[in-house]
């Protein structure tokens, strides 16, 4: 039996979906090498942990595991010693953000495809020679960075990391079909679709974002949020808002604006606080998993850019069938020029965006990540329509 150990990003100490992604990058690599995969950090995210004045407990706290199928042979690291197992390689030293893995390695990477697919990514590894005979093959994660010694080297949206052969390509799309939420969570989403009837919802991230170089929030006001909406919306209709802070004043003007929008997580804990309880997880990782099953049954949906949140939820839509959009309430990305700071960094205009929030393609290409802003990270800032594996 042959492994691949695999590091989470963050060592497992992440929000939920960069978690979920992290994890969805080993199993991907553990088809695409046919491997058993070793997870090393397959923790519950930290990142999401909300105690909802007592409302729930996260003394039982769920991991990307509990909230997902892994429909390939897998193992916690604490179950197996590797030491006696044979010999190990490190499958790249380079963080998967700046990276592109290709399969199979006969693949031409000297043309004009591969280039536009990597857009400016220098390091490009496989899966091949030496390596196949290797017993365990290594995503160990990196260095260890600062005070947490955390490993912060596999992380990712997996449709601009995996440059594919056709064959390989509907081997991912098959196994990211079983990668499907646990079935009683897609039920439980699916009872609280039904109980809201039609609605539309937005995610609106602040939280950790006020503290987060780099970002806008703490200079955003509630009007600009509403403008957006408007364009997109009725005011007619039920608004759901996904966020974890619903006790941040900025929210007010926006209920009042909306008088038929909820907060979701609230919402669960308010009118299906003991069905929500049987679950088998049923804490605030739990829930924010939920609230973003349910967005995804929305009729139209808005994000907030740079979240990984936002981005898996529009994802999923786009695996809906939906004509899926990527609409954010604002832009993220600072401008070349900014002073970083933390939450407060300058508002930059010279990202063209729509009233409505969809992002003005600039240039021509044949990846939806060749159109836009080079500024903008294909790896992890947004989704991109490449992303979307219809789910029949």
């Amino acid at each position: 039996m042959k492994y691949l150990f695999y590091t989470t990003y963050c060592s497992g100490r992440a929000g939920l979906s960069n978690s979920i992604m992290s994890t969805e990058l080993g199993v991907l690599l553990a088809l695409l090498t046919d491997r058993v995969l070793i997870l090393d950090g397959n923790l519950p995210p930290p990142g999401n942990l909300v105690d909802y004045r007592g409302k729930l407990s996260n003394h039982h706290r769920s991991r990307p595991t509990d909230l997902l199928e892994l429909p390939v042979p897998w193992l916690e690291a604490e179950q197996v010693d590797l030491r006696d197992r044979g010999s190990s390689m490190e499958l790249t030293d380079r963080s998967l953000t700046e990276s592109v893995f290709y399969y199979p390695p006969s693949l031409d990477l000297d043309c004009e495809d591969f280039r536009r697919f990597a857009q400016g990514r220098r390091a490009a590894f496989t899966y091949g020679g030496e390596y196949r005979d290797a017993a365990v093959v290594r995503l160990s994660g990196g260095p260890e960075v600062g005070e947490s010694r955390y490993k912060m080297h596999n992380l990712g949206f997996y449709a601009p990391f995996l440059y594919l052969d056709t064959h390989s390509k509907e081997r991912v799309h098959r196994l990211l079909r079983a990668m499907r939420p646990k079935r009683h969570f897609v039920e439980f989403a699916d009872r609280v679709a039904a109980m809201l009837g039609t609605f539309n919802a937005v995610h609106i991230r602040r939280g950790d974002f006020k503290l987060t170089y780099g970002r806008t929030t703490l200079l955003r006001k509630p009007r600009e949020a509403i403008d957006v909406l408007d364009q997109n919306f009725s005011r007619r209709d039920r608004l759901v808002i996904l966020t974890d802070e619903g006790d941040d004043p900025f929210f007010a003007e926006i209920m009042q604006a909306y008088p038929h929008a909820v907060l979701l997580d609230r919402f669960i804990l308010d009118e299906l606080d003991q069905e929500f309880h049987d679950l088998p997880h049923h804490d605030s990782i739990a829930l924010a998993f939920l609230c973003q099953l349910i967005a995804v049954r929305a009729r139209d949906f808005v994000g907030t850019m740079t979240s990984t949140f936002s981005a898996l939820i529009q994802r999923w839509r786009g695996c809906r069938g939906l004509d899926e959009r990527f609409k954010f309430l604002w832009n993220e990305i600072p401008a070349a020029d900014s002073t970083i700071l933390r939450g407060a960094t300058a508002i930059n205009r010279r990202i063209p965006m729509r009233p409505d929030g969809t992002m003005v393609e600039e240039f021509e290409g044949p990846y939806s990540w060749n159109r836009y802003d080079p500024r903008i990270n294909s790896a992890w800032m947004r989704e991109w329509p490449e992303s979307f594996v219809p789910t029949v």
